[in-house]
């Protein structure tokens, strides 16, 4: 289970915990725009968790999380993915929007509330495709592919989108790009071929989101 921490401190682990999975670092300037907060404050946050162990220098301003670290970030990572089942799946909301939603009720998800929505729903991965953690802060990662890991003239299926925004969101909703849809790579110029023979160009940031699997 875990500790109490602060609402201020799941959310810096949670923001460094996908910017590692993204980019392989995370930087003050990465969180200060992903929680809107001024480069000082994040400067100042990022002491008191370095203070605490849970994150680490991995070179001259980055950053990435301790085991104990990762280990938080995932027990809060459980509650976030598990309110995005029940927003999508109890409230039918935009898949899109799931991830934004979920942060107003993620802090106050309890072990109980957890427990009862997986009684009702699967909740073995969220709506975009990232496997839930358990109550012990285990998480078992699949064995995915990048973009530039697949092979041309073969189909794949889109697997999980490790990093949202809602930019990136929205642009995979628009294009229908949802976990376990088949793409076809017939080239190496960003693009991906649908089933329905669209070609779709894709930006770099929206790639490096996705991961995919035979």
């Amino acid at each position: 289970m875990s500790t109490n921490l602060s609402v201020t401190t799941e959310d810096y682990l949670k923001s460094i915990y996908e910017l590692n999975e993204y980019k392989g670092f995370a930087t003050l300037a990465d969180i200060s725009q992903i929680l809107g907060t001024a480069r000082q404050t994040v400067y100042d946050e990022i002491k008191i968790l370095l203070d605490k162990n849970f994150v680490k220098r991995k070179d001259r301003g980055k950053y990435s999380l301790t085991d104990g670290g990762e280990r938080e970030a995932n027990l809060f990572l459980r509650k976030h993915r598990v309110a995005e089942i029940l927003l999508w799946k109890g409230l039918n909301m935009k898949w899109s929007k799931l991830d934004d939603q979920a942060m107003g009720i993620e802090h106050g998800m309890t072990e109980e509330i957890i427990s009862a929505a997986c009684k009702k729903f699967n909740c073995e991965k969220c709506p975009h495709g990232n496997p839930i953690p358990n109550s012990n802060g285990d998480v078992f990662l699949p064995a995915d592919l990048k973009y530039k890991e697949l092979e041309v003239g073969k189909r794949y299926f889109l697997n999980r989108v490790i990093f949202e925004t809602p930019d990136i969101l929205k642009f995979l909703e628009e294009n229908s790009l949802l976990p376990n849809v088949i793409v076809l790579k017939d080239n190496n110029q960003n693009e991906l071929m649908m089933s329905d023979d669209r070609r779709i160009g894709i930006p770099d940031y929206v790639l490096d989101a996705l991961r995919f699997r035979k």
